[in-house]
């Protein structure tokens, strides 16, 4: 009788071609160039909603404000909550402390009425930012006497898609969020033509996967 032990065992198996390898490889290239023409309008969303209230973000450029309050003075039923994180840098030559205020104050010297713009400063954080001023807008439209509606978030470029999905699941159940996206400054073209943009797209890519996966609010409450 055989008693041998064996340690190793023969199979067969299957492997690609020279023609399977290079078919695997312009797949790969295919959906790698759709990704780079299609990534940036994905995550750059712009799906408003019918609403009187506008929540703008802190980090948005002037040339923004200038376009909101133009729209502000041609809609005098807007109601416009300036949300916004502490100024990190520059408030000793500046005078504001946070950019909620600042953005307000830009929309008052526009020309918006003072009862129009309402800033919802939030307290400084460096984890989930836009979180935080999430819930600064909801406690301050709740203070207001607002506890459910209709708003739209104004955002700029690429954060677009996370601040959607940040405010959706602050505000939910009683709020229905819509989203302005505005464009941002590197983007004259393709986004992979700037180290800038490259650095937006890729950048809110992963940061919006990490949202829509393991952010829940009910765990920073």
């Amino acid at each position: 009788m055989n008693m041998a032990i064996r340690l190793t065992v023969v199979k067969k198996s299957r492997r690609l071609t020279l023609m399977g390898w290079l078919l695997v490889m312009f797949t790969c290239v295919v959906l790698f160039f759709v990704w780079m023409v299609t990534i940036h309008d994905f995550l750059a969303v712009n799906k408003p909603i019918k609403s009187n209230i506008v929540v703008i973000e802190g980090y948005i450029y002037d040339s923004i404000l200038d376009s909101i309050a133009a729209s502000g003075l041609k809609q005098d039923s807007l109601l416009f909550v300036c949300a916004g994180l502490p100024v990190e840098k520059g408030f000793i030559c500046s005078g504001y402390s946070n950019f909620a205020i600042y953005n307000a104050d830009i929309l008052k010297y526009k020309g918006l009425d003072s009862l129009r713009v309402i800033p919802a400063p939030a307290e400084n954080s460096y984890t989930e930012r836009t979180f935080i001023t999430a819930l600064a807008v909801k406690e301050k439209l709740e203070s207001m006497g607002y506890t459910s509606g209709k708003i739209n978030v104004v955002c700029c470029g690429t954060h677009a898609r996370r601040s959607w999905l940040v405010y959706r699941k602050t505000l939910k159940p009683n709020w229905k969020v819509g989203v302005i996206s505005y464009p941002d400054s590197y983007y004259r073209g393709a986004w992979w033509h700037s180290s800038e943009g490259a650095r937006a797209v890729v950048y809110e890519m992963f940061a919006y996967l990490y949202c829509a996966i393991f952010f829940h609010p009910q765990n920073h409450v």
